[in-house]
């Protein structure tokens, strides 16, 4: 199969969703601006920080700080990393969002400081790296209507990376594909977002809600393509190649205990979204072994 059909291929299966990171239901879009984190986890360390990380989301709704986000494990990909998700209406509102929630950690006390405390210090331990990403949404290439976000379990995840000065392209394949979709009544809900900053600027990332992983049997990919003119698939091939350097794509699944949502989006499916979070094994102080005690004397006669 020729290299710009894989890409193409792949590129058909980018799906998104029109509520990514939306903290009501009745949100009618995505967000116009992203707070992307990527987490790499240190191997063998993944559910030692998923119990971390839970316990911060639970000290966030002790504190009701504003930084709501969706976390996301590995489903396929890489097995060691971990993605949140936060969303705002602009930059300025990202901004306040954060320094509020700074504020209201470092006003904590008692137990709950020392509980930060301990935390903190373990991070190191678990975490191998970190990247965050500030992203735009680009609605002209989005697609699809809104998605009911609180009952979805599933995300797929597109990374594409652009060559320079070849966005035009790119945006008269997404144009083609779009038109293709609708000829095939693809089940789609794309919204794309831009990185602007974390990364390379040519870096465009799509989000697919699914609430399962049979959904990936509807054939979209395939459907798409066989929607579209000999002569069109041609074309698209070609801007692909032209335009695409990179694209992998990665599904995770949505962690209740390590997401921090509002209780507007918990509503929409609150079985899910208030389930408990495990129990988590704090340390213990270290106790010292007990000296051997001397046998009693024998009774006297």
């Amino acid at each position: 199969m020729k290299k710009s059909l894989l890409f193409f291929l792949a590129f058909t299966l980018i799906s998104a969703f029109s509520q990514v990171f939306a903290q009501t239901p009745a949100m009618p879009g995505p967000p116009k601006v992203a707070l992307i984190v990527r987490e790499d986890i240190k191997p063998g360390m993944m559910g030692t920080h998923n119990r971390h990380s839970a316990e911060f989301a639970n000290i966030f709704g002790k504190l009701q700080t504003p930084n709501h986000r969706i976390a996301l494990v590995p489903v396929a990909g890489s097995e060691n990393e971990v993605i949140y998700l936060t969303g705002a209406a602009t930059f300025a509102e990202l901004e306040g969002m954060q320094k509020a929630t700074d504020e209201k950690m470092s006003g904590a006390g008692g137990s709950m400081k020392a509980d930060l405390d301990r935390l903190d210090k373990e991070a190191p331990l678990l975490h191998a790296g970190m990247r965050d990403m500030l992203a735009v949404l680009r609605p002209e290439y989005g697609y699809g209507a809104a998605v009911n976000l609180p009952t979805m379990r599933y995300f797929a995840v597109t990374t594409v990376r652009l060559r320079p000065g070849q966005e035009d392209q790119y945006a008269e394949l997404l144009k083609m594909q779009n038109a293709a979709r609708d000829k095939a009544k693809a089940e789609l809900h794309v919204a794309a977002f831009q990185v602007i900053a974390g990364t390379l600027n040519t870096t465009l990332m799509f989000f697919r809600p699914m609430k399962s992983l049979a959904e990936y049997d509807l054939r979209i990919g395939p459907r798409v393509r066989e929607a579209m003119s000999e002569d069109q698939r041609k074309k698209a091939d070609k801007l692909a190649g032209e335009s695409i350097v990179f694209t992998e794509t990665s599904v995770y699944v949505m962690n209740p205990q390590m997401s921090y949502v509002s209780k507007e989006m918990a509503a929409g499916d609150p079985g899910f979204w208030n389930r408990k979070p495990e129990m988590i094994a704090k340390p213990k102080p270290k106790m010292r072994p007990r000296k051997p005690t001397a046998p009693p004397p024998p009774p006297a006669n």
